[in-house]
């Protein structure tokens, strides 16, 4: 595991680092004091990423849903469908990868339901550096570029940004946090260039029980 700390502590307490892993158990990390956010660091399987990237943006699924956990996976088998997805190992893949990262964001955040998007965009959807209004957000894009992130203060200052790379999936704390820490970590869509780019983005935030 890698702790990414960009500057020094202060006398307010502010969550601001960010854990770096190469396993999924790195999300347990997020409550720790004076973590922002976790990222699980992966590489897609170079034929399921060539599948994705060369899928026409029309057959990629979008989904804006609240459900319990045990209906991510039927309900992201339906936005396939709708999409007109091909019917392949890949998309049952993507299927499993987006159910088992709700299943994980659930049992850390100890939720039975998720808010669940599937995102399309060939635009930037937010480019302004921000803090989300939940408790705890988590991402994956899955085609494109990755979220950016850095600390408050940091937002003009390129060598402070950082990217979550693609098919990685990272949990962010919000400005909603049950914590006595001020989450200091803003996060932002990267701009999309060309005319051709489009971005899979998966969004998963805790509902109340």
């Amino acid at each position: 595991m890698i702790l990414e700390s960009t500057v020094p502590r202060q006398q307010e307490r502010r969550a601001e680092d960010v854990l770096l892993a190469a396993e999924p158990d790195v999300f347990e990390d997020i409550g720790l004091q004076g973590v922002a956010a976790a990222v699980w660091q992966r590489r897609p399987e170079p034929s399921f990423q060539a599948w994705l990237d060369n899928l026409p943006a029309r057959h990629l699924p979008t989904m804006r849903v609240v459900t319990p956990l045990e209906h991510v996976q039927s309900l992201a088998t339906s936005a396939c469908e709708q999409a007109k997805m091909p019917d392949c190992e890949e998309r049952n893949m993507l299927i499993d990868d987006i159910a088992a990262l709700a299943f994980m964001a659930g049992n850390v955040l100890a939720c039975s339901s998720l808010r669940v998007r599937l995102d399309v965009a060939s635009n930037t959807m937010c480019p302004k550096f921000h803090l989300d209004a939940v408790p705890a957000r988590l991402l994956c894009t899955y085609r494109g570029a990755g979220t950016e992130y850095c600390l408050e203060g940091q937002t003009s200052d390129s060598r402070g940004i950082r990217t979550v790379r693609t098919g990685s999936a990272a949990l962010f704390r919000g400005a909603n946090w049950p914590s006595k820490e001020r989450t200091a970590l803003l996060h932002r869509s990267p701009a999309v260039r060309g005319s051709d780019a489009t971005r899979l983005l998966l969004v998963i935030d805790p509902v109340d029980d």
